[in-house]
């Protein structure tokens, strides 16, 4: 029973770094216009230093848990590029591309059950967070998917993913459930800040 929960707890922390990677990613590849609205991220405060810690928390995540952190992270990438399917990356290949071969690796590299559910769980944790940030990015001039679908659809669609993530892993799902709060909550205590005040007023 111990080595159950000692495996159940590695996991959730090798998920928690994955979170954290993906989170100071997404920070900092919008550095610029938080820094032009006066939002203070953990990337605006670490500036170049991001890359290292990013690299650094990945490191341990994928020696965690390596198939489902790659997963998570590949997953995330391609359910990142989608946002806008017709733009051109760094590597002038589309988004929609990018996309497609962040999918292919997770096929080969984490086998295609728990790339599914690793798909399904982040467009679950996209839409949960466009949800959560809809008013703001609203007052912001930025979309998300709530905003372009709409809240109904989204909230829809969110239950949608949760489902098919939960029949794919229930228990890497719960999981997850574990996990996002105490990213969102690292986060927070890593910018200065307290999650309450991540939420802005209706």
């Amino acid at each position: 029973m111990y080595g159950v929960w000692s495996s159940l707890l590695v996991e959730i922390f090798g998920m928690v770094l994955t979170g954290l990677t993906i989170k100071l990613m997404d920070d900092a590849l919008d550095v610029e216009f938080d820094k032009s609205v006066g939002r203070h991220t953990l990337s605006v405060r670490l500036g170049r230093a991001c890359l290292p810690y990013g690299l650094l928390l990945f490191g341990v995540a994928m020696a965690l848990a390596p198939s489902v952190a790659l997963a998570l992270f590949l997953a995330s990438y391609a359910i990142g590029m989608g946002h806008d399917l017709s733009e051109k990356m760094p590597t002038r290949l589309p988004g929609w591309l990018e996309s497609i071969l962040a999918i292919c690796l997770a096929l080969w590299l984490s086998g295609p059950q728990t790339t599914a559910w690793a798909v399904f769980v982040m467009i679950m944790i996209q839409l949960l967070d466009d949800l959560m940030d809809v008013h703001h990015d609203r007052r912001s001039g930025q979309t998300n998917w709530a905003i372009r679908a709409g809240v109904v659809e989204a909230t829809l669609l969110l239950f949608i993913s949760a489902l098919a993530a939960i029949l794919l892993a229930p228990l890497r799902t719960a999981e997850v459930i574990v996990a996002i709060p105490i990213v969102h909550i690292v986060m927070a205590l890593l910018v200065g800040i307290r999650w309450r005040e991540r939420r802005e007023p209706n």
